[in-house]
């Protein structure tokens, strides 16, 4: 086996041991009308009357209604995209997005670091290397794309696991 294909296994299971699988359910939140505006400005999901579900960001909080963004409709006609009033009489539950920082943190950071190991090798390989003064434009551009791939792909998989869907119940 390769240097470079046992560097790359041990980038995948990394990657892989610091991703969790997420099972267990964030435990539900129970709320009156009047402390609903906590969902202000988040990302909410929202099952209507006849089945169709909704999943906008929540703009505000009436006394009669919930106003929406809808940005996905499982029912575009019966709730297009854009504003929707979500009555208070139909509204009891929702679903609220939430969004935390260590698993970006984490995994960017540990990205990182195997992408520099990485490109430094790819450097390395590529004819004569960043020492043998030959290429040094070629690898200098194979470190940077490595490492700052790596770091990206790290960051994104990261704000995958650090985004969260929390049951909120709404009480009278």
């Amino acid at each position: 086996m390769t240097f470079t294909r046992i560097l790359w296994c041990a980038a995948t299971v990394t990657l892989l041991a610091i991703v969790p699988l997420r099972v267990d359910a964030a435990p539900l939140m129970t709320v009156n009308w009047e402390r609903l505006p906590i969902v202000i400005g988040k990302t909410v999901s929202i099952a209507m009357p006849g089945g169709s579900v909704i999943t906008g960001k929540a703009t505000a909080v009436e006394s009669d209604a919930l106003l929406v963004d809808a940005k996905t409709t499982s029912d575009a006609k019966a709730y297009p995209k854009g504003p929707v009033r979500v009555p208070r009489a139909t509204l009891h539950r929702l679903e609220m997005q939430s969004k935390g920082t260590k698993f970006r943190i984490l995994c960017t950071t540990l990205a990182a670091a195997v992408g520099v190991v990485g490109g430094v090798v790819a450097a390395w390989k590529v004819e004569g290397g960043i020492l043998g003064n030959k290429n040094t434009g070629k690898a200098t551009a194979a470190f940077i794309g490595i490492a700052g791939g790596a770091a990206a792909l790290g960051y994104l998989a990261g704000n995958a696991a650090d985004k969260h869907w929390t049951p909120v119940e709404i009480i009278e």
